[in-house]
């Protein structure tokens, strides 16, 4: 059993899988509405998960993008801007935007942070929190990114959800894998089909068979890692 979770407004979608990476079953679709990430590990414990597959940044970087960050948009070729560069945890932790530019451009040499990078704090800093303060997600939480993981289902990057071929991709993709009903349109939205990739690559890496990209520690010993 494991959790697939990637963010949406205001909170998070999750899928609940159980199974192997060759084939496996929908056990459900749960969404919160809260930023804060500690329900997110109560259900995963309740589930017994081997493993929780959540697309959020786990490790902050110093003073330089992350590794697995810049690896994550070569895999993604064309496609590389589906891939945020996560800035240092000091950026993140601004009081406001405009601090955060100007702490961005004096720790990573003048470059800068964009608007929409900014507004995805309140998920990274809720999981950067748990982890510091929970043993348990710190051995089960690993970051994964749906688009690499679609990749790894379909053998190739997909077009973007935002379009009707993209969204139809991703469903033929889950259904190699889930069952077909399972993988259609009944999901509550294109967040919770990046949830059920995000499960794909956490059982990949429960069963010691996903590509991880990066893998330094940061200031805090987490791992800077995406799954696949």
């Amino acid at each position: 059993m494991v959790v697939g979770v990637d963010g949406r407004r205001g909170g998070w979608a999750v899928a609940v899988v159980e199974g192997t990476p060759e084939r496996a079953a929908l056990r459900g679709w749960e969404t919160f509405t809260a930023q804060d990430a500690a329900p997110l590990v109560a259900l995963a414990r309740a589930h017994g998960a081997a493993a929780v597959g959540i697309d959020v940044p786990v490790g902050l970087p110093r003073a330089d993008w992350r590794p697995a960050d810049l690896l994550a948009k070569r895999a993604l070729g064309r496609a590389h801007p589906r891939v945020f560069l996560v800035p240092p945890r000091e950026v993140l932790t601004a009081h406001d935007y405009a601090a955060a530019r100007t702490r961005c451009r004096a720790v990573l040499h003048g470059k800068g942070l964009s608007a929409q990078t900014w507004g995805l704090r309140g998920p990274v800093l809720a999981v950067d929190a748990l982890l510091a303060a929970d043993p348990w997600a710190r051995g089960h939480v690993v970051e994964t990114h749906p688009e690499l993981s679609f990749a790894a289902l379909a053998g190739q990057v997909l077009a973007s959800k935002k379009t009707a071929a993209g969204r139809a991709a991703r469903i033929a993709a889950l259904a190699r894998w889930l069952d077909p009903d399972q993988a259609s349109e009944d999901a509550p939205g294109e967040d919770h089909l990046d949830a059920a990739a995000c499960a794909y690559s956490a059982l990949r890496w429960a069963a010691g068979g996903a590509v991880v990209l990066g893998g330094d520690e940061d200031e805090r010993g987490l791992p800077m890692r995406v799954v696949t």
